[in-house]
């Protein structure tokens, strides 16, 4: 018969459940920073193009040309609008529609 040395694996298991709450309390954090960010809506007729960059998806080509776009042809009417940007369609509006306003 095996001898198990029961206090190691009692102190093995203590220190993992150790890490649980702390990791509980980063998951939380991270939900409310994420509905927070989600009830801020950034306006596509104000935003630079290095905040057009925190949608997802866009990077500094399409943020540039989001700016070029309303450049030309003044303030979005819609944020369906933005299909008619360069690099940009519709499942890309559909995915960031719920973040963006006018």
């Amino acid at each position: 018969m095996k001898k198990v040395n029961y206090l190691a694996l009692s102190g093995l298991l203590l220190s993992s459940c150790a890490f649980m709450p702390a990791q509980a309390a980063t998951d939380t954090m991270a939900k409310k920073e994420m509905s927070q960010a989600i009830v801020t809506k950034l306006d596509i007729n104000k935003a630079n193009a290095e905040q057009l960059t925190a949608l997802p998806g866009v990077g500094m080509k399409k943020a540039g040309e989001i700016v070029k776009y309303r450049e030309l042809n003044g303030n979005f009417k819609s944020v369906d609008e933005l299909v008619n940007v360069k690099g940009i369609g519709v499942k890309m509006v559909a995915k960031i529609i719920d973040m963006v306003k006018v």
